[in-house]
């Protein structure tokens, strides 16, 4: 007889016997985890097992609860498969109690101060979140109500409970003998995202950049000593109940990497919330234990109660959120090239526990080359609504190259910016980073400017005498600063009307197909700039 205490004392026998040759393979010798952003991970892991001659059904224990059964890929087995299941009813309690219903357990009670212990048989008449209810030969009782520590015994436990999730096949006759496979799958419950600190100088000539990888585990299942590996780039995915991997919709639905990355979170906050909900599933079990007050309880109640108040041992699983930061002794590895997406490899096998977050360092540049400046898009909703000051945006300008300082792919992500004052660092603004490839020019705007004004005047009459399509702007930068600035000012333009820009009173420059103006604005002075909008005609 086999005794489990997790909230109630079991006593078990053998899970099930198979009518047939069964092979388990307990655990796996090594595994490698590959975190795409998309809440998902592709786990592979090596496994040694041996195999009898005759038709057998090979069993893989402690594979992740999460993982798509039809994802599974098994290489390195010369056998016919036949057939392919997966099962994860887990062994817990509630599970334990719900499918036990009708049958006969024993209640132990150990009375308090003397110490005396009596044990009852009874019948479980209903198990739900109302609590639990028994028949005895006195008749009908509720669990826990009694007022002294309470445990049950079950002489057995219903079929088709695992105490770990199980991915079995059946295999046809072959030779047999020992033999190392890699069995692959994807598993949901992973994810990964970068995230960014920027160091700007004073003089805002250059800056140092360190980025983080924040890796999470929201599953229940623990891999030891995993290599690690993550994807940057957009999966092109279809929605789960399309028979897809995405659980938050087709990737075709979101138009902005940033509308995606806030479904992602939102995923993983209801993941944790559902994780949480599970684990008070069996709050009933207090019965009517006065909270604070309870007599000595045993070890499943203690360990129940620790949960409720937030308090989390080891009792064999992870903790609900544990973040761990590694050490500076390392960098992820540089980037490899992986068909359309990058890869970046922790160099060091990791455990990545049960709902943990940790995070490693994956970029270190100093003395990257950029400038900042005050930045301002004039858009056609500009210069409609004319009437209120427009505050330009500080700006910080690089380019990701090797000649400036970087020159690897840049992984979406959030970077914060601070710059050092004589009193220590001051946090200055925050920006989101789209992925970047290497070559590309970047601007992050971090903060509204202070003491920069920038107001913007529209004239169309000079149009109407002359019949002519064309609008004159002109817009007024106030510099209240004690010092000068560089203000650059772009023009957006329509996508449906080809315009062009005439009589600008400083020179003209195009970016990323604007028009665009840069302006040296003394201190406390002020400077115009005035152009004029034409429509052009296309030929």
């Amino acid at each position: 007889m086999r005794r489990l205490l997790a909230t109630v004392a079991l006593c078990t026998a053998p899970l099930y016997a198979a009518a047939q040759v069964e092979v388990v393979s307990a655990q796996p010798d090594s595994v490698s985890v590959t975190i795409y952003r998309d809440l998902f991970a592709l786990v592979t892991e090596t496994r040694t097992i041996d195999l009898p001659a005759e038709p057998v059904t090979l069993a893989f224990d402690g594979v992740v609860e999460t993982l798509l059964p039809a994802s599974a890929v098994i290489s390195a087995l010369d056998r016919g498969l036949e057939e392919r299941n997966y099962d994860y009813d887990q062994l817990a309690p509630a599970s334990l109690l719900r499918k036990s219903i009708g049958r006969t357990v024993v209640i132990t009670r150990t009375l308090p101060g003397s110490g005396k212990v009596t044990q009852t048989r009874a019948v479980i008449e209903s198990a739900n979140d109302d609590g639990v209810m028994l028949r005895t030969t006195d008749g009908l009782e509720a669990l826990s109500c009694s007022g002294t520590p309470e445990g049950l015994t079950f002489e057995e436990i219903p079929d088709g409970l695992q105490p770990k999730p199980r991915l079995s096949i059946r295999l046809a006759a072959g030779q047999p003998g020992k033999r190392t496979i890699k069995l692959s799958y994807i598993a949901q419950g992973f994810a990964w995202r970068s995230d960014y600190v920027a160091h700007l100088d004073a003089g805002g000539r250059s800056f140092d950049l360190t980025g983080w990888v924040t890796l999470r585990n929201v599953t229940q299942s623990t891999l030891k000593q995993a290599e690690v590996q993550v994807v940057a780039g957009r999966l092109n995915l279809l929605y789960e109940d399309e028979g897809g991997t995405s659980t938050i919709g087709a990737t075709s639905d979101f138009e902005s990497e940033t509308e995606l990355q806030e479904a992602r979170q939102m995923r993983l906050e209801e993941w944790e919330e559902d994780r949480e909900d599970r684990e008070l599933d069996l709050e009933f079990l207090y019965g009517c234990y006065p909270f604070g007050k309870r007599s000595p309880a045993p070890a499943a109640l203690q360990y129940q109660r620790q949960r409720m108040y937030g308090r989390f041992p080891d009792y064999g699983g992870g903790d609900l959120e544990e973040v761990v930061v590694t050490g500076m002794r390392a960098s992820i590895r540089p980037p490899e090239a992986l068909a359309d997406y990058h890869l970046y490899r922790v160099p060091w096998p990791t455990d990545l526990n049960a709902r943990q977050t940790k995070q490693a360092v994956f970029l270190q540049k100093t003395g990257i080359r950029s400038e900042q400046f005050y930045g301002f898009r004039v858009s056609e909703e500009t210069l409609e609504e004319t009437d209120e000051p427009i505050q330009p945006e500080l700006t910080l300008g690089f380019t990701n190259s090797r000649a400036a300082g970087i020159g690897e792919p840049l992984p979406a992500g959030m970077v914060r910016a601070f710059m050092s004052e004589a009193e220590g660092d001051i946090f200055i603004g925050e920006a989101l980073l789209d992925d970047k490839p290497v070559g590309v020019p970047i601007e992050l705007a971090l903060a509204g400017a202070m003491d920069l004004a920038l107001e913007v005047s529209v004239d169309e009459d000079a149009a109407k005498e002359s019949d002519e399509e064309f609008v004159d702007v002109e817009l007024r930068v106030s510099n209240a600063k004690g010092r000068p600035v560089t203000v650059e000012v772009r023009q957006q333009l329509p996508e449906d009307i080809a315009i062009r820009v005439e009589r600008a009173n400083h020179r003209t420059g195009r970016k990323f197909g604007d028009y665009v103006w840069r302006l040296k604005v003394p201190a406390n002075s002020v400077e115009s700039l005035t152009y004029r909008l034409r429509e052009a005609e296309v030929e």
